[in-house]
């Protein structure tokens, strides 16, 4: 049986994308922290390259089997002192071969020593089937990839408490861009299947060691319905709401911090990772300089279980409070104040609260109900997150913690409702989930077609209708309808630059810009997809329009 040490950290760096040339300098950075015994350092690297292998690090296994100390925080000069050596240390000799005539070179140039190294192999972890058309091997899906991960540490390297790194592109809620590969049959993994994952891993886990830290370095992925499908999973998350960039975490410095505080006896994890966070955002502050701003928080995922019921509190008030046409604007325009997030997908949920008792300061009944429901919430909200700060003007109303709030419905068939009604957030809700009030919002904010708007003014101004549409125009409303969708305008988005992590250019189908550039998309505007009035059965209640001539 492996020897169980005090930490495991695990590094996910889902770069099979326009990612994977900056993660080897994530990977040298990790190298270059040194180590300490009692902790096991693991990364797994999948490169863009087809038909380039994916890559498992046990890091610095070799300089710790060399070493006398039991511990060596960082690199130095001094390290290389004889003629010849170099002064940045290689990551080939903490690569898990496959093959024995490699592990045996490693061995026999550390002589003596040579049977200390034991290196686990990576045979169980990499998946070596055919790909469908059966012309070169099938990469595993992000989920698959994933799962070994976690099974081969938690078997191979056993420890007292783990803490998870993942590396790739965000935006899990709404989007199929999560931890994306770009050769793989499946690729992304789904928020679902992401808590499935760390459920199972930490379930499988024995009484005395402990899940402590999940980190996403990714975009847009510090969101509420993210930690509550975590809540009994890890203790902690750290994310952030708005981009990351690669370069943006300093590895070196994370995990010198962790081998310091083991050295120097730190009991309270909380301090810990208090200090990663705070490196991180120092770090993050120069991305200034390139025009970027950069928001971090660190949350307590044991703490978010209250959140969904002050949520849905929040969603009642406001489902309320679209019935009054005064409430309604009010809600509309506290939207508008509010800090939002990735072409206004997800808005800050402490400042849409804030945004929303100025707005409603002046209504007396459903104003009073939302202004409780929003002190409800930032209650809950300061129970939950440890620690939020910003840097830079674009993410300056962050708080910690995102929620969904698009400004109209979805066109994504497979996500709305379907996906984002069955995340645990709205599942567990029953009533008055965030959902539930998201569709009353998309229906009663949504202005009527153009055809509804102007029929009824011509026939009372007493001037000519517009003529009746002929068979081509009623074809082409129809097809109007399918193809001015989200997904349809998302295979025209420009592309990123290739370094951040919710970059566009990974989406399927789109094109790849390798100067970068600014991001087009579709309208936020709360438009219906047709021209001529609506239908039947999407007529709202107390505001069904006259289809005149249009019919």
């Amino acid at each position: 049986m492996p020897e169980t040490k005090e930490w495991t950290l695990m590094f996910f760096f889902a770069s099979d994308n326009a990612l994977a040339p900056g993660i080897v300098s994530q990977l040298k950075s990790i190298k270059q922290a040194g180590f300490h015994k009692d902790v096991n350092v693991i990364a797994r690297f999948d490169p863009r390259v087809e038909n380039t292998q994916a890559h498992t690090f046990d890091v610095n296994i070799v300089d710790k089997i060399k070493s006398t100390k039991e511990w060596k925080i960082g690199f130095s000069t001094e390290d290389f002192s004889k003629v010849g050596d170099s002064s940045v240390p290689s990551l080939v000799t903490d690569k898990l071969w496959e093959e024995p005539e490699n592990t045996d070179l490693i061995r026999k140039s550390l002589g003596e020593l040579g049977p200390k190294y034991r290196p686990e192999k990576p045979s169980d972890f990499e998946e070596h089937g055919k790909s469908r058309n059966g012309d070169r091997p099938q990469e595993p899906r992000p989920q698959v990839a994933l799962a070994k991960l976690l099974k081969f540490c938690r078997k191979k390297y056993p420890a007292r408490h783990y803490m998870l790194f993942l590396l790739g592109h965000g935006l899990i809620v709404g989007n199929d861009m999560f931890l994306f590969d770009e050769h793989a049959d499946h690729s992304s993994l789904s928020l679902s299947g992401l808590g499935d994952l760390l459920s199972e891993f930490k379930g499988k886990l024995p009484k005395d060691q402990h899940f402590e830290v999940v980190s996403f370095h990714s975009c847009s992925m510090s969101a509420l319905e993210v930690a509550y499908e975590l809540k009994d999973t890890a203790n902690y998350m750290l994310a952030s709401q708005g981009p990351a960039f690669v370069g943006s975490w300093p590895y070196r410095q994370i995990l010198m911090r962790v081998f310091h505080d083991l050295v120097n006896g730190e009991k309270n994890l909380e301090v810990t990772l208090t200090s990663i966070f705070q490196e991180c955002l120092d770090n993050s502050r120069d991305f200034q300089l390139a025009g970027y701003s950069f928001d971090l928080c660190l949350c307590d995922l044991k703490k978010v279980k209250k959140m969904r019921v002050s949520l849905s509190k929040l969603a009642a008030a406001l489902s309320d409070g679209l019935k009054n046409p005064a409430t309604q604007e009010k809600i509309l325009l506290a939207h508008w104040d509010a800090q939002s997030y990735w072409q206004e997908s997800y808005t800050d949920l402490r400042d849409l609260c804030i945004r929303l008792t100025e707005r409603c300061t002046d209504l007396p009944d459903e104003g009073a109900a939302i202004r409780e429901a929003c002190q409800y919430v930032t209650d809950r909200l300061d129970e939950a997150v440890i620690k939020s700060a910003f840097a830079g003007p674009a993410y300056q109303y962050s708080h910690g913690l995102s929620v969904f709030y698009p400004w109209s419905m979805p066109e994504n068939a497979k996500f709305w409702p379907t996906e984002y009604r069955n995340y645990k957030l709205n599942k567990e809700a029953k009533e008055d989930s965030w959902e539930s009030f998201l569709t009353n919002y998309f229906d009663r904010t949504r202005r009527f077609p153009r055809g509804a708007e102007i029929v009824p003014k011509a026939m009372e101004a007493k001037e000519q209708a517009p003529t009746i549409p002929k068979l081509d125009d009623d074809l082409l409303e129809t097809l109007g309808r399918r193809g001015f969708s989200l997904d349809a305008q998302l295979a025209i988005v420009k592309g990123d630059p290739e370094d951040r992590t919710d970059s566009p250019i990974s989406i399927k189908g789109g094109p790849e810009d390798p100067t970068g550039g600014d991001s087009s998309g579709p309208s936020i505007k709360n438009y219906p997809p047709f021209t001529r009035g609506l239908p039947p059965a999407e007529k709202r209640k107390g505001k069904s329009a006259s289809r005149g001539s249009y019919s």
